[in-house]
Formats: C-alpha cells, structure tokens, sequence
C-alpha cells in the first residue's frame, strides 16, 4: 500500500499542473498594445492578467509573454462597482451620454473611451463601462492645423482665437461637430483663407426652418425627415443634413477689408448680404418667389414686432419669414415688405421691447424646439417669454458669474467635490443649483447665446469683489448668501448686475441688485392680503407671548383673533371652539415653528371640522418645510393655504426639465436645482437683449418652467421679484393654485 502512496501524489500533482496549465494561454506583446487593450481583446479583467503576470504592473514590452487567464473560466461580478479610483461593470442606460458619464466619473471622454473602446463608434444602452484611474490618460500629440477643446472653450472662441471665422470652423469639422463640444475634442482648425465645398451635405443654420429647407433643396418635409431622421425630433442649428448626392452646397467665405477674419458667433451670419449657398440638382427646378397678385406692398410702422406682423398676416413667423427674407436680418421701421391680400391689416400682438432699434436682429428663435423646455403660456394665450425670445441678441458675448464656496476643480472633479461636501453638508444645495443652472447654459448656447461662464471662490477674508470684464454686459449670481452687509464693496469695469437666490444681500452703491426670489415679506403680505379680501374670520395661533408677525397682521387684518399655546405647545380646545365662527368660513394661521404646536392645534382642529367650516393658513413657504414631520393628510383635510415661488403650472416644461436633469444626473432635481435652472435661464435670456438688464426689469415679466418673475423696484438700486402663487391642498386634487 506503501508503494502506491507516492504513485498517487505524484498523479495528483501532475493533474493539478496540467488543469494550471490549461487555465491560461500565452499572448505575445505586440506595438502600441496596453494591458487594458489586451484584457479587452480577451474579454478578461486587467486585475485578472496582473495576478498571473505580477512583473507587468508598471510596464510590458514588446515581444514579451503575458499568461491570460481563459474567459470562460474567469469568474467576473456583474454588480457595478463606482469607486473614487475605478468603476467596474457599469452598465449603460438609456439617456447616458459620454459627455454626462465622463462627468459622472470625473474624467475626460478621451480617458472614457481610451479604457472603453467599444464605445468609441457610438455609445449605447447596455454598454459595459470599465475605469481604472491609476492607468495613466494617453493624450495625443496634435498635428498642425489642429486643436484639443479645453474646459470652458466655445466654437466662437476658438474660431477667434485662430483668426477663422466660425462658419469655415464649422464647416471644416461638420463630420464631428454635435449639439455639444467635448473637453479633449480635436478640431480642425482651417486655412484663413479656406473654401469649404460639401457635395450632398448641408450645416443647418440659426433661422432655419423645416419647411425653409425643404423648398430650398425641393423636397417635401416627409422627403427630407426620411433623408434625415434625426430632424424629425427637431431642428437645431449645427446639424448636418443629407441633401442628396445629387446636390451640391458650396458655402462662401467673405474676406474683409484687412484681411483678418472675425468670427460672426452666430452661423446665420456668415454671409449677412447674399446668399450663403449654390444649389444643383437633377430634379426640375421650382421657385420660392411669391405670386404678387396674392400680396401687397407694407410699410413697417413704429412699435410694430416681427412677431405682431406674422399674426397681422395670419402667418407664423417662420413662413412669414420666407416670404419676406430680409426680415431674418434686419428688422427696420419704414421698410416695404410682402402682406397678404387677406391679412387683417391690424397688429394683434406687441413685444414688450417693441421700440428696437433699427437693423436690430430680431429673427426669432423657438426656445422649445432646441432645449425641448416648452414656453409657459399666460392667461392670455401668449408667452411671457416671447418678449425675450424674439428679441435676442446672438452676436455678442456676455460675462456670467457665479458666486460660490467651491473652485471650478472642485465643483468639477468627484473626488474633489466629495471631500468639500464631507467637510460641509450644507455645501450639497451649491451643487444642485450649479447642476440645474448647466441644464440652463446648455439650453441658452441651443438658442445660439454665446455666454463665458467664471466661478468666484467665496472668500471670508476677503470680502471686496472686483470683476475686470471684456464684455459689455455681465451678470453675478450670488446663491444662499446669509448675511446682509458681506461684501464690502463690488466694483466692475463694465456694466454688471448683482442676482440674489435667496440672498440677504444688501444695497450696493455701485451695482443693482436684483433679488430673484421673493422675500419671506412678500409672501407673508400676499397670503395676508388674500385672506383680508375673503369674507372670513381670522384666527392666528402662536406659541410666543406675542405672535411673530402679529403687527403685520394687525396692518392688513385688524380684526384678527390671537391664541397662544403654552410652553408644552397646548391650550384650552374650549378657547379655540369659542373663537370659531359657525355662520363663516374660519382661517386659522399657524404662526409657529414647533411641530407640537401644530400638531396639537390640528387635532383640536380635526375635531370641529363637522360642525365648522375651517382652512389652515401658513404665511410663509419656510414654516411648511420647517414642519415636514407632520402627515400631509392632515393639511388635505384642513385645506392648507401657503405661498410659494414654485408652481407645477407649466406640466409639460416642468416635466420635461425633470427629465433632462434626471437624464444628466441620474437624481431628480431638488428646489435647489429648480432655482439653478429657471434663475439661471432667465438671467442669460435677459442679458442677451439689446437693452440694459435694468430695463428688461422694468419692462418684462417673464415665466419660466417653475417660477414667474415680476421685479418691482422697492428701493434705489434694488429691486426684487414679487410674483408668488398661493397653493391650496385638496383632498381630491392633490395641490391647487387660487391665487
């Protein structure tokens, strides 16, 4: 028995070395190859290749051995793993991009595709995205007349860093160019003199519309969304069309007097006097020109909008447009333009900025179509936004700046950020305003605006601003900035309009300030007002000696009745049943913020509800978060009025934002990102007007996807938005505005 002992081991090892032997196999480096490429190629983790390669962690050379393990016998987790330093089996869904994974993972889309080159021709839902941050980024050398995209940089600012203008930039990347750029991006940066000839390709431009194209190329719209599919959605500027093999587009490229090209920032005007394009094709040839027998001839009298001339002629804009083409670049009082014979001859609509200028661009541009953020709609049946929509100004640059306790490192980076955010949690409701206000920068550069962005690094030992601009119009937007007399002083260069988010900020001698959100005042005197026009009896329940806003109260309802809970936050239900009315309806304003208090009184409440008529009042929107412990039920049944600056008024933009963020972010947004988005939005579309931002304010109220923005001037120098919904709970309706 003793003999075969030895017999058997020796088998035993054998099998094991053989089974060892067959788990790997051998795979000889070749050039330019990486352990990544090669884990790839096998279909096999790199961690897996180091552990049977342990002298190949730091380098691996050509024409040397790396064992492999098989595939198939590699077990691998499918739990997706996101670290600060790798992510492993993450897997794609729908709405990803490479431009929100990279900002995801903190990293560049060349470092996401350089570790994941299976997405490199297209990225698609399940998709698995493998990252391992202690491999190094390989950046390519640039070649001549070419250019790598840094952070921040626009196709305005590159074409005139170059001295190009941006229509030859455009025209010579029209293969890659999409709705955004990307940080490591390489363009190709022309000739200054170059021509661009694009057979059976055609960029689409700022004030192009469907039915534009369709005559200029003879097609029919059907005919051209088949051609091209990915216009059926939308039609933004930038896009590149098939247009036929058969045609041919040759886009033109003006030289000035000195021979230096500027870039015109907007891609309608690249040729602002002559038609930019030639076309050919083997189909019969049609004509645009408008029968004169159907038209007359008009003068364009003051006042008068491009907007209120489409309506007059029972026209949109976009076809009112095409039968009266120098209206897409200059809009001038005493011109003779095209009416139809059976237009009604009256003006029905005007802009609030109908006194432009003469030559000012007022070319339209629909704000739903590029950012798919629809325009509220006024009681009227017309857009609060309209005035600033129609009226922007595309060709000029404006200064944004952002106020803020983080670096744009460490608002950028996830490493960074996290640490900021461990040292501060308050810091989060920064990041989700920033994260909202990039949903409006990116619709505002969809609308053609060329904006430069800048963050300002808050500061405690420095509390003095100045801000040295090249641009004629700036914006700063200081977000939850607590004390009223921080900045000492504020000085710019050029003009410059100081923005609170709920900021405390006070006058500045120098500077206007705008106050976007309204003060915990105004809510309390709208609330109050409303309540004071009901025929109703007022009752306000405190738990303080004297009730917080009892002289304002007093001011605006004289005859109200005062309760006061005691120091265990109860009082006496008989005093409560003696102060109701049973012939009228009974406010009762809780003027507390202890969640006790308002429990207790809501009980007493609920209790006389049969034989009384009873609604909860609740003069400020701070109390109602204040007191998110209660049930809500509670505020159905009592029929809660509050104020607000939010409203889902707007279903469809609300829900279509809610979408885009959840999209970039994978959250939902929080009120933070709501205030980032609309305050932002509003801010960039004012700017952009051929006006001062003072006189939009005092022109224009405008509507956004959640809030409304009426500024009234309430002292010198600062002004404040005053426009608040009061919100009533139902118990079948879930939330109602009334007012």
């Amino acid at each position: 028995m003793k003999r075969f002992l030895p017999l058997v081991l020796t088998l035993a090892l054998s099998s094991n070395l053989m089974l060892a032997q067959e788990s790997y196999i051998e795979h000889k480096v070749e050039k330019d190859e990486t352990i990544y490429k090669i884990s790839r190629h096998y279909g096999v983790s790199v961690n897996s290749i180091l552990a049977l390669n342990p002298g190949s962690k730091d380098n691996i050379y050509v024409g040397s051995t790396l064992r492999i393990p098989n595939s198939e016998q590699t077990t691998t987790t499918t739990t997706p793993i996101i670290t600060q330093e790798k992510v492993l089996n993450y897997k794609v869904q729908h709405g990803n991009t490479k431009f929100s994974l990279a900002r995801q993972f903190g990293i560049s889309i060349n470092y996401l595709e350089q570790q994941n080159p299976h997405i490199k021709p297209m990225l698609q839902a399940g998709h698995i995205i493998n990252i391992d941050k202690s491999i190094p980024e390989q950046i390519p050398p640039l070649k001549p007349g070419e250019h790598r995209v840094a952070k921040d940089e626009t196709l305005w600012r590159i074409a005139y860093n170059h001295g190009i203008s941006l229509a030859q930039l455009k025209a010579a990347n029209t293969h890659q160019l999409t709705e955004h750029l990307e940080i490591g991006q390489i363009l190709t940066i022309p000739e200054k003199d170059a021509k661009f000839s694009i057979p059976g390709q055609y960029v689409v431009k700022h004030g192009d519309t469907k039915y534009s194209l369709a005559k200029r190329f003879n097609f029919s719209i059907a005919e051209l969304e088949n051609k091209n599919p990915h216009i059926v959605p939308t039609l933004m500027a930038g896009q590149t069309l098939n247009v036929d093999i058969n045609h041919t587009v040759t886009t033109k490229v003006k030289n000035n007097n000195n021979n230096t090209l500027k870039p015109t920032k907007v891609s309608e005007a690249v040729v602002a006097t002559e038609q930019p394009t030639t076309v050919t094709a083997n189909k019969q040839e049609t004509t645009s020109a408008p029968k004169d027998s159907l038209y007359k001839n008009y003068v364009i009298e003051p006042k008068q909008t491009l907007y209120g001339l489409s309506q007059m002629a029972g026209m949109t804009i976009e076809e009112f447009t095409e039968l009266n083409p120098k209206l897409k670049t200059s809009f001038t009082v005493g011109d003779i333009i095209k009416m139809p014979l059976k237009s009604s001859g009256v003006s029905t609509t005007t802009s609030a900025l109908s006194t432009a200028p003469k030559n000012q661009n007022t070319t339209p541009v629909a704000v739903s179509s590029p950012t798919k953020i629809s325009l509220p709609s006024t009681a009227k049946g017309t857009s609060n936004n309209k005035a600033l929509i129609d009226n922007l100004v595309t060709d000029s640059s404006n200064g944004i700046y952002f106020y803020t306790p983080f670096s744009k490192d460490e608002l950028s980076a996830l490493d960074q950020r996290q640490k900021m955010l461990e040292k501060n949690k308050d810091y989060q409701k920064y990041v989700d305003f920033f994260q909202g206000a990039q949903i409006a920068i990116d619709s505002a550069k969809a609308l053609n605006l060329d904006i430069e962005i800048s963050l300002l690094k808050k500061n405690s030992a420095k509390r003095d601003i100045n801000i040295e601009s090249t641009h004629q119009k700036n914006a700063l937007l200081v977000p939850f900035l607590e004390s009223d007399n921080y900045f000492t002083s504020i000085t710019s260069n050029q003009e410059l309009s100081l923005i609170g988010i709920q900021s405390n900020l006070g006058l500045n001698p120098n500077i206007k300030t705008y106050e976007s959100v309204p003060s915990s005042l105004i809510q309390k005197t709208k609330t109050l007002n409303y309540l004071a026009q009901q025929n109703a009896k007022v009752i306000v329940v405190s738990d303080l000696n004297e009730a917080t806003n009892k002289d304002l109260i007093l001011k605006i309802i004289p005859d109200a009745t005062f309760l006061k809970a005691d120091s265990t936050g109860f009082f006496n239900a008989k005093t409560l049943e003696k102060a109701l009315d049973k012939k009228q309806l009974n406010y009762i304003i809780f003027d507390s913020k202890k969640t006790i208090v308002l429990l207790n009184t809501t009980t007493i409440l609920l209790g006389q509800l049969s034989d009384h008529d009873i609604e909860l009042v609740m003069i400020e929107s701070d109390l109602l978060s204040n007191l998110n412990e209660v049930s809500e039920m509670r505020y159905r049944i009592l029929k809660l009025i509050y104020p607000t600056s939010f409203s889902a008024e707007n279903e469809t933009a609300v829900k279509e934002f809610e979408k885009r963020y959840l999209n970039t972010f994978d959250t939902k947004p929080t009120e933070q990102a709501i205030l980032g988005f609309d305050v932002t939005l509003d801010v960039l579309l004012r700017i952009a007007q051929n006006t001062s931002f003072e006189n939009t304010i005092k022109t224009i109220n405008s509507t956004q996807p959640h809030q409304k923005f009426n500024y009234q001037k309430l002292k010198e120098g600062f002004y404040s938005n005053t426009e608040i919904y009061l919100m009533q709970y139902n118990s079948d309706k879930g939330v109602n505005i009334i007012d």
